[in-house]
């Protein structure tokens, strides 16, 4: 993978691309004064570029905002609450440009196979093989076949992806040494405040560290 040097025409290309009014973290920033501040972009892509090389970022970037949202109206089972967490729009810019540079030397050396539509810009992971399905019932169904299918759901498979394997697979696309040293340093750091019905109910200095162990989450 080629160096990446971020320029100041990165910078704005990520927030231009972002939502206007999305939800920010911790830095309470929406994309929409960074799009109309535009003399910031140059200094924003000194600072990032900084950050990339020292392998670090100020804590309040890797900390996110964790909103409770009730699933039900059991709302006394912890299970029963979904996470969102809302991150910083600094650190939602800088991997941005990280994941950008990242799809572009796959594309280019065609490290994912054409035919995954999952997991990859421009896919549509869910419609495509919905369409399949109904295209392959109907022509069973016209022509009086038997088929047998089989569908396999992985329950929260995004949330059980260890940290360790996240990184080994930078290094098997072959993700420039600076990058991942940089994102594992990140992942160290990553800690969130848990905010339930509007209100923080963990203090801001007490920020909660989330570990990967196994496949499992640990709060």
């Amino acid at each position: 993978m080629d160096p990446v040097i971020i320029t100041p025409n990165d910078v704005a290309e990520a927030v231009r691309r972002a939502p206007n009014w999305k939800n920010p973290g911790l830095d309470g920033l929406h994309h929409y004064w960074l799009k109309g501040f535009v003399v910031c972009h140059a200094v924003l892509n000194r600072q990032l570029q900084e950050a990339l090389y020292q392998k670090l970022l100020p804590r309040l970037f890797t900390t996110g905002i964790a909103h409770l949202v009730p699933k039900d109206q059991d709302t006394t089972d912890p299970s029963k609450y979904r996470p969102i967490t809302c991150l910083t729009t600094i650190n939602k810019t800088l991997t941005y440009i990280l994941s950008a540079r990242i799809i572009r030397h796959q594309n280019s050396n065609q490290e994912i196979s054409r035919v995954q539509i999952g997991c990859r810009g421009g896919g549509r992971g869910t419609k495509e093989p919905l369409l399949i399905d109904a295209v392959i019932g109907k022509v069973v169904k016209c022509n009086r076949r038997n088929l047998s299918a089989a569908w396999i759901d992985y329950k929260k498979a995004f949330d059980s992806v260890p940290h360790t394997w996240l990184k080994r697979v930078l290094e098997l696309y072959k993700v420039k040494l600076t990058v991942r040293d940089f994102l594992g340093q990140c992942m160290r750091q990553w800690s969130t405040i848990l905010c339930h019905l509007g209100k923080r109910i963990t203090a801001a200095e007490n920020h909660i560290r989330i570990r990967r162990r196994s496949s499992k989450a640990i709060v």
